[in-house]
């Protein structure tokens, strides 16, 4: 198994303690998943810093996220920043042979006046991206963002599963998500297992998207076990910890060992094998 730690673990401390969390792990095959945060120069210095380190571990990336809104209308400023920061990720996917690639179908806050014409340009922004990408091995994951309590939900459970059934592109499924809107993760994970290849771990109360340990919270993480070992036993796993994890080096270590534990899992890079990723971006 493949684990993926996401420098957006570290926004707040820098990316010292990757040099602590490596001898925790103990496995070469421990990789990372880049969060880019290109407004930022401290991480922009940083990520050329550890690029030698990168560049001998499996890594994956998220989609850029602060300042991105991929929902708005091709010519807005909104749409240009969008396309200007994906395409300087889509360089570093490059340069570092990343294969897979995040992509939020918007960030703001949705109402009943913007949501049919969010809906219409994100679809359009996919769309425009994964024909960029059409000589690239880098894959687009679509993925179920917003929650209830940040009101920036784009599709209820149905919808997205009907959005994720139509289009080209793969799909990661956010389990914190998915228990925060109250869906059916049963019913998600069953309506698109032929098209799930990565989930995001994290926990919460129900309500907020806090992301917590996979344990501390109300989200019953030994039925997603089940459901996951039954249905997409081969998709990566991503441990998505907020911000206020990134210090507890320990504990994401403890995580670590606990789902490669459950998923009677062994070491290895082959991306073919089930991998375990972590993120703590708490979006």
């Amino acid at each position: 198994m493949t684990i993926y730690i996401s420098t957006n673990a570290f926004l707040t401390t820098g990316l010292a303690p990757i040099k602590d969390l490596l001898p925790l792990l103990n496995d070469d095959s421990v990789g990372f998943e880049l969060f880019p945060n290109w407004k930022n120069k401290t991480f922009r210095s940083e990520l050329k810093d550890f690029e030698h380190l990168f560049k001998d571990l499996p890594l994956t990336v998220h989609g850029p996220y602060f300042g991105v809104e991929h929902s708005e209308k091709k010519g807005s400023k909104e749409y240009d920043e969008a396309m200007d920061q994906m395409a300087e990720t889509v360089e570093l996917c490059r340069n570092l042979n990343i294969k897979h690639l995040v992509f939020h179908h918007n960030n703001k806050v949705i109402t009943d006046v913007n949501r049919l014409e969010s809906i219409k340009h994100s679809r359009e922004n996919l769309k425009e991206l994964n024909e960029r990408l059409k000589n690239d091995d880098i894959a687009i994951l679509l993925e179920n963002v917003g929650v209830h309590s940040k009101r920036n939900v784009l599709f209820n459970e149905e919808e997205f599963i009907n959005e994720c059934l139509n289009e080209e592109n793969n799909v990661l499924i956010d389990i914190g998500h998915v228990h925060a809107n109250g869906w059916n993760l049963e019913n998600v994970i069953k309506s698109l297992k032929h098209k799930i290849t990565h989930f995001h771990l994290h926990n919460n109360d129900g309500v907020q998207d806090s992301h917590e340990r996979i344990l501390d919270g109300t989200l019953n993480f030994e039925e997603f076990i089940k459901l996951y070992k039954e249905h997409t036993p081969n998709a990566h796993l991503i441990l998505e910890y907020g911000l206020h994890i990134g210090e507890d080096v320990r504990a994401i270590a403890e995580d670590v060992k606990y789902i490669k534990e459950k998923c009677n899992c062994s070491g290895g890079r082959n991306e073919g094998n089930a991998n375990i990723h972590l993120n703590s971006n708490q979006v």
